[in-house]
């Protein structure tokens, strides 16, 4: 048998059993106040995904341990976002609202997140994390402490 036939037949052999692969981070270290993304495949369909499935992972990391909510993303895809606030080691367990989808259920994972440089901050401030209030609630500033000074153009 061609090496190529055998490859094919290796791979239709598979992937009956794709839906059932944990899900995963695209790479274990990730930069601080950086969008992840984790995608699921549930096991199987339902009939309104959007309104029967909740997903979720808990995410634990330095000084943070909560639960982030993901949403259905059409057919049997479900994506949780999150952010890591801090440098350090991150780590997630999935789970749902329909505890025998193993699409869903009991997948995990371990990230490390590292500090952005010097250089790369004043490349993009917008690294320093969220933008809240001050504490005296008269001006704003990222999450580590550094004023954020908002600034538009308009064609008025």
């Amino acid at each position: 048998m061609p090496a190529s036939l055998r490859l094919l037949l290796g791979l239709l052999l598979l992937f009956p059993f794709a839906p059932l692969a944990m899900a995963r981070l695209q790479s274990g270290e990730v930069q601080v106040w950086e969008m992840q993304e984790i995608i699921f495949e549930s096991a199987r369909d339902y009939a309104n995904p959007y309104a029967e499935v909740d997903c979720w992972i808990e995410l634990s990391g330095p000084n943070f341990t909560r639960r982030v909510y993901g949403f259905w993303d059409g057919g049997r895809t479900f994506k949780v976002r999150f952010v890591a606030t801090a440098p350090g080691e991150w780590s997630w367990r999935s789970g749902s609202n329909q505890p025998g989808d193993a699409g869903l259920n009991h997948g995990g994972g371990k990230l490390t997140a590292v500090a952005w440089t010097d250089a790369e901050l004043a490349a993009n401030p917008n690294r320093r994390g969220f933008v809240r209030a001050s504490d005296n609630g008269h001006a704003l500033r990222y999450a580590d402490g550094t004023p954020f000074f908002l600034v538009g153009d308009t064609w008025l």
